[in-house]
């Protein structure tokens, strides 16, 4: 091979290592800023109560996060009255916007690929009625790579003053509850195969909760939305809530 050739061909291999570069280590680097951006907005909503905090100041604490709010209305349906709530989202996902827009027109090769490190996202949203916040809503979730229904644990805070505007309450709720969905795979007989997995994790919980209670059920792993390898159980994703 000629030193021309040679040169050539080294030229094209180092061009060919920074496109593919460059990109994955955006994508590691997104993924560690948002993790960081995740802790930093699961602790300043923290600090907000639904039934006491009002809208203006639920806004205000979060206010620092607005590049990831989206705003919306729901029109939901309780004891025979509809009303419309704001219900705004302030979601932090661990991958750049360039992927998303990107994706769509490459190759399913290359598809299969740019999503290398398992989707992730962790989201804050609080529920307002006539300026007042009347639920918080805290999920992280992570899409399963073979399966419809995503690894999820969501707690949402109430306030025993506000409970009668939302419909989202367990029947038998008294402060604290936890409800879990459950799956497991099973051969061509329905026996099952391995181990059962927790594919989500509901919580629901007011100041009737104890301390210890309110403790665990804020436990989220955030290292979900760095890792490789992903958190393929919702008890991963949020553990020790019982």
């Amino acid at each position: 091979m000629s030193h021309r050739v040679r040169k050539i061909a080294g030229t094209l291999a180092a061009i060919a290592f920074v496109l593919v570069l460059i990109p994955v280590s955006s994508i590691l680097v997104t993924s560690w800023y948002s993790r960081w951006e995740a802790s930093r907005l699961l602790a300043a909503a923290r600090t907000i109560r639904p039934g006491i905090s009002t809208e203006a100041e639920t806004r205000q604490t979060l206010s620092q996060f607005e590049r990831y709010v989206s705003h919306g209305h729901e029109e939901i349906s309780f004891h025979s009255r509809y009303s419309i709530n704001a219900r705004d989202s302030y979601d932090v996902p661990n991958y750049p916007d360039w992927v998303s827009h990107v994706a769509p027109h490459l190759p399913d090769w290359i598809n299969e690929h740019i999503w290398f490190l398992p989707y992730t996202s962790f989201s804050v949203s609080p529920w307002f009625k006539n300026g007042q916040l009347i639920v918080l809503e805290f999920r992280e979730m992570q899409p399963r790579r073979d399966g419809i229904h995503p690894y999820a644990a969501i707690v949402r805070v109430f306030s025993t003053s506000t409970e009668m505007d939302v419909p989202e309450l367990p029947g038998d709720f008294t402060g604290f509850h936890v409800s879990h969905i459950q799956e497991v795979q099973v051969d061509e007989n329905g026996k099952h195969i391995g181990s059962a997995w927790m594919s989500r994790q509901y919580i629901s919980l007011d100041e009737r909760a104890s301390p210890e209670q309110f403790a665990r059920s804020f436990n989220f792993n955030l290292s979900c939305l760095t890792s490789l390898l992903g958190c393929d159980d919702a008890r991963k994703i949020l553990a020790d809530t019982e």
